[in-house]
C-alpha cells in the first residue's frame, strides 16, 4: 500500500460522517440487533442478526443480545466478526510468547555457552 493510499484509509477512518454513521448504527443496534448490517444494505446478515438476537435475548437474556449487537456492529464496521477479532488477538498474543519463550531459551543457550568457554579456558590457564 501506497503512503497516499495509506494517508487516504487513515482520513477516512477520522472522517466526522464516518463517525455520526456508526454512532446512528449504535443507536439502530439497541433498537434491533443486526440494524447496523440493514443500515450497509447487508440484509441477509442483518435479518441473521436479528433472529440471532431475539432468540439470545429469549435464552440467555441482555448478556446475550450485547453479544449480538457487538458482532453485528463489528462486523458491519470492520468486516469482521466478533470472533475473528478475538481469534486474531489470541493468535498474536500466542505469537508474542512462542517469540519470547525463543529468544529466552536462546539467551539461556548463550549463557550456557558463554560459561563452557569460560570453563574451558580456566582448565588452559591452569594446566598451563
Amino acid at each position: 500500500m501506497t503512503q497516499a493510499q495509506n494517508s487516504e484509509v487513515q482520513s477516512a477512518n477520522v472522517n466526522p460522517v464516518n463517525a455520526l454513521v456508526n454512532g446512528a448504527k449504535l443507536v439502530g443496534e439497541t433498537m434491533l440487533p443486526g440494524a447496523s448490517l440493514l443500515l450497509d444494505g447487508k440484509f441477509v446478515n442483518g435479518a441473521a442478526h436479528a433472529a440471532a438476537g431475539i432468540g439470545a435475548r429469549i435464552a440467555l437474556g441482555p448478556l446475550g443480545v450485547a453479544l449480538i449487537c457487538a458482532d453485528s456492529f463489528s462486523k458491519s464496521v470492520t468486516d469482521k466478526f466478533l470472533w475473528d477479532h478475538v481469534s486474531d488477538a489470541y493468535k498474536a498474543t500466542t505469537e508474542k510468547r512462542a517469540a519470547a519463550k525463543a529468544a529466552r531459551a536462546q539467551a539461556e543457550a548463550d549463557a550456557e555457552a558463554a560459561k563452557a568457554t569460560t570453563a574451558t579456558t580456566e582448565a588452559e590457564a591452569v594446566t598451563a
